[in-house]
């Protein structure tokens, strides 16, 4: 009898001690996990503050558009919150790509960037090769193809004219056919070397002759809601 009581004793504290090591187990996981968490916010952080570092770069070289990659962000954002659901977007990453869709102009003569005149076929050419000059250079640090994707396909057309590759309606990554729109209407809207900016009335006029370019269903979006997705923030 006095050798079951012992057995038994022993059989409680080893499950006592079985408790606890898993108790301890999954605290160590929780606190793993908050290590995880932690890591992935500071490097989403690192990568906000490096995409804005270098759309300010871009704008130091290219005066006119002052402002431009943060204004094409946050129409980019409005469009990509109110059209569709968290769980299909990353939000964070839209924003970052597209403050980095204009990245590859680093890599363009300041003097072509800034001509005052229309540009010559081989500087336009030239200014073309910002998409993929942007994509080399993002490529090493992208840790979402979002970005690269925003980069090198942000100026094709829905209709397959544009570059780099020339894809054309739904082969375009949803990330480039929302910035298409984004960087469109603020381009025109904005001053530039060659012209005054353009008022939001003329501004769609104009992107309505050129609809072509754009994806059917978010730019209809867009002019329903323009108000409400290009008021920028103070």
């Amino acid at each position: 009898m006095e050798i079951n009581d012992n057995n038994q004793k022993q059989t409680i504290s080893d499950q006592k001690q079985t408790i606890s090591d898993q108790r301890q187990i999954i605290s160590d996981h929780i606190k793993e996990a908050e290590r995880q968490k932690q890591m992935v916010f500071d490097i989403n952080e690192i990568l906000e503050r490096t995409a804005n570092l270098l759309s300010n770069a871009i704008e130091l070289r290219d005066p006119y558009t002052k402002g431009h990659s943060e204004h094409v962000a946050e129409i980019t954002k409005n469009i990509a919150c109110k059209m569709f659901s968290k769980e299909f977007i990353n939000i964070k990453y839209i924003k970052i790509a597209a403050l980095l869709h204009d990245v590859g102009k680093i890599g363009i003569s300041e003097t072509v960037l800034n001509k005052p005149t229309l540009l010559t076929d081989a500087e336009y050419i030239m200014i073309q090769s910002h998409t993929t000059l942007g994509e080399k250079l993002i490529k090493p640090m992208a840790l979402n193809k979002l970005l690269t994707e925003a980069i090198l396909f942000h100026h094709e057309d829905y209709d397959g004219g544009g570059y780099p590759k020339g894809l054309q309606g739904e082969d375009i990554p949803l990330i480039a056919r929302i910035i298409r729109i984004a960087d469109y209407f603020d381009a025109l809207t904005t001053n530039r070397p060659y012209r005054e900016p353009l008022n939001v009335t003329k501004a769609l006029e104009i992107m309505t002759k050129n609809k072509k370019c754009f994806d059917p269903e978010i730019f209809n979006f867009f002019v329903n809601n323009i108000t409400q997705l290009t008021r920028r923030c103070t």
